[in-house]
């Protein structure tokens, strides 16, 4: 009996309120407090004060307007003279008040959307081979649209971002999305089926069932695969866009129905616009899964309905950013907002007063007429705070991508000084970037001014955040470049050492076991074994007459033949080691490669004998040109790049705040200098 009491006094000491309300004024641990965060409703009206669960109709029926933040000392100045009125003209000013609703939404959710965004293109990052200029187009055309998805959300946010279970889940949505075309950038060509077809060179409109080539028909399967997933994920983030916005038109026309006043047309852009950019998006996947897709025609049609659609949505989120919060039926309504600065409400102007002929009546001033406001919702989403974040998110990237070629500098057989150099160039460059624009003019402030300021000031992170991946990548490719030379001029060095110190014979097996020759092959991927005999039976015609019989003119030019031939092998095992794998070679490439390695190569012999092309290039060095050539590519834009990275640091760092007023005559110069001095 004592042990059955003693049990059920423990359970309820443990499960003590399981079934009872939350106590709100028994938080000494603040774990009430984020209990009550955490029971986040189904939906919830961004008009309403989260706190207070206040509809727009509970907001006071004031006046009031929102300034800017260069307005501020105005608002200081009238605060002050107020303070200096007598009580009676106190009482007769209005107040300001705050038409503000904020509510808070968990910071991890942006970090982890962030993260997932990057996924989107960080495959194209790595795997993207960049052989040619379209190569580059493509990356870029993808870049350009991945991150309007990633802008036109973050917008969204700051004005409209409610600690609810329909944004989380519409975000859940969009990672979904973002690992859909994470998956299938691999077959992504911007040119496919436009300049060239998948798997050749040419455009050749062959259907997958007139197709007998086994590597081509899987590159074509790939490729329309890619491209269809790619269509429908966008055309689905723009519907989830879409739906979000027409969520709040909802709730807006519920509060202009409490206020009785109309839903202000900054509210009424983007429901009634997106529905354009969707229809385009939505076409354009309509487009990709017909068999009209695979066409010319029917492949332009697709990037012109993409184009479409996201010049209309950056078209209609600058119209809405540039609209006030108000229109001309909700009252007269002075001032400009920036939803994400701490706004501030003016002082509007005071009403008309009528003079009363008694004393005592005047003594008692009759209310003043306030007229309604609208609501202006506001999250805890920070445009520099995200700008900040995704801008570390792209800079770790490119870090990843090239930290990724330091595992081939290490397996190289022969690590040169500039090996070490890169390495520390790399780190410079990356550190850098971060340093100027985390520490610039504009460093760890909020931009200034009006919306559509705002807005421009994260467009212009576009071409940054593209010119550092462009600039990274071009990094990673001159690390690999003066990695592999070094590391090439290195080997071949030593070659010729180790052939003329050892006394080698033909047809002597002692020979082919050469310690010291088959450990340095070895680290090369080749056997010295192998080589050594495969020279002996040149040598010998395959043992047909003897060497003492073999004349010298025979006799030395096989052995030049097959010196450059484990040159040119060394070339292409280091290339392999270095670019990733025989997969990095292409197939025109891998042809000639093999008939160059024939015991009577006429390639060989040509380069032998002086013969050269028309660009005065023998065959093995048209073959490292070929290899070399998506590296040398990067080397070459990787200064102009550099120089844009700095111009667009300047133009960023003059919009993000107009200059005040009383500054110095050279403030404008001061913000493009940077711009100025990369140009020069």
């Amino acid at each position: 009996m004592a042990s059955k009491q003693s049990e059920d006094l423990a359970r309820g000491k443990w499960f003590r309120g399981f079934f009872e309300d939350v106590d709100p004024d028994n938080d000494e641990d603040g774990l009430t407090e984020q209990r009550l965060e955490q029971w986040r409703p189904l939906w919830q009206n961004p008009f309403a004060d989260p706190d207070n669960g206040l509809s727009g109709s509970d907001h006071s029926p004031a006046f009031a307007a929102n300034v800017d933040v260069d307005n501020e000392k105005a608002l200081e100045h009238t605060g002050a003279a107020q303070q200096q009125a007598s009580p009676s003209q106190e009482s007769l000013a209005p107040k300001p008040i705050k038409a503000l609703v904020i509510h808070d939404g968990p910071t991890w959710v942006n970090l982890f959307y962030d993260l997932a965004w990057t996924a989107t293109f960080s495959t194209l990052t790595q795997n993207g081979n960049f052989a040619d200029a379209w190569d580059t187009v493509s990356y870029i055309a993808f870049f350009l649209v991945v991150w309007w998805l990633w802008a036109s959300q973050t917008l969204y946010s700051i004005h409209f971002y409610t600690n609810d279970w329909f944004h989380l889940l519409s975000i859940f949505v969009q990672l979904i999305i973002f690992g859909l075309l994470a998956a299938t950038t691999r077959g992504y060509d911007v040119t496919a089926y436009i300049l060239r077809s998948p798997g050749v060179d040419i455009l050749d409109p062959k259907t997958m069932d007139e197709m007998f080539d086994p590597d081509r028909y899987q590159k074509d399967r790939i490729a329309s695969y890619s491209m269809r997933v790619i269509a429908f994920s966008l055309a689905a983030s723009r519907a989830v866009h879409w739906s979000q916005h027409l969520f709040v038109w909802s709730y807006a026309r519920r509060t202009a129905e409490q206020l009785k006043i109309s839903v202000p047309l900054k509210l009424r852009v983007l429901p009634v616009g997106l529905a354009i950019s969707n229809g385009l998006f939505w076409a354009a996947a309509v487009v990709t899964f017909s068999d009209k897709g695979k066409t010319v025609s029917g492949a332009k049609l697709k990037f012109i309905f993409w184009a479409a659609g996201l010049i209309s949505e950056v078209l209609l989120h600058g119209l809405m950013e540039h609209l006030k919060w108000h229109d001309s039926n909700s009252g007269a309504f002075n001032g400009s907002t920036d939803s994400k600065e701490t706004l501030q409400e003016s002082v509007p102007p005071q009403p008309e007063l009528h003079q009363v002929p008694s004393s005592s009546q005047s003594s008692q001033p009759a209310p003043v007429q306030r007229k309604q406001i609208w609501p202006v919702p506001r999250s805890n989403v920070n445009l520099r705070d995200r700008l900040e974040g995704i801008t570390t998110v792209i800079l770790g990237e490119g870090i990843n991508g090239i930290a990724g070629t330091f595992y081939a500098a290490i397996a190289a057989p022969e690590l040169d000084e500039p090996v070490y150099a890169n390495i520390a160039c790399a780190a410079i460059i990356v550190y850098f970037l971060a340093y100027f624009y985390f520490e610039g003019p504009t460093g760890r402030r909020d931009p200034k001014g009006s919306s559509i300021r705002g807005m421009m000031w994260l467009m212009l992170h576009l071409p940054f955040m593209l010119a550092i991946m462009l600039l990274l990548l071009g990094v990673k490719n001159q690390f690999l470049l003066t990695s592999y030379l070094s590391t090439m001029t290195k080997t071949f060095g030593k070659f010729g050492d180790v052939m003329s110190v050892e006394n080698l014979t033909l047809g002597d097996e002692d020979s082919a076991k050469n310690m010291r020759l088959k450990n340095f092959l070895l680290k090369r991927g080749m056997n010295w074994g192998d080589e050594f005999r495969e020279l002996n039976k040149r040598v010998t015609n395959n043992g047909s007459f003897l060497l003492d019989d073999v004349s010298d003119e025979h006799f030395e030019e096989t052995v030049d033949v097959w010196y450059q031939q484990i040159t040119l092998k060394f070339m292409v095992k280091l290339y392999e080691a270095f670019m990733g794998g025989n997969k990095a070679i292409d197939s025109d490439t891998e042809a000639t490669l093999q008939q160059y390695y024939q015991p009577n190569s006429t390639l060989a012999l040509d380069d032998l004998n002086g013969v050269l092309d028309a660009n005065y290039l023998c065959h093995y060095e048209r073959i490292i040109n070929k290899l070399l050539e998506s590296n040398l590519l990067g080397a070459r834009y990787i200064t102009g790049l550099a120089a844009f990275i700095f111009i667009s640091l300047g133009i960023m760092n003059r919009v993000h705040s107009k200059p005040r007023v009383g500054d110095h005559p050279y403030a404008y110069f001061y913000g493009y200098l940077p711009a100025l001095s990369s140009s020069t």
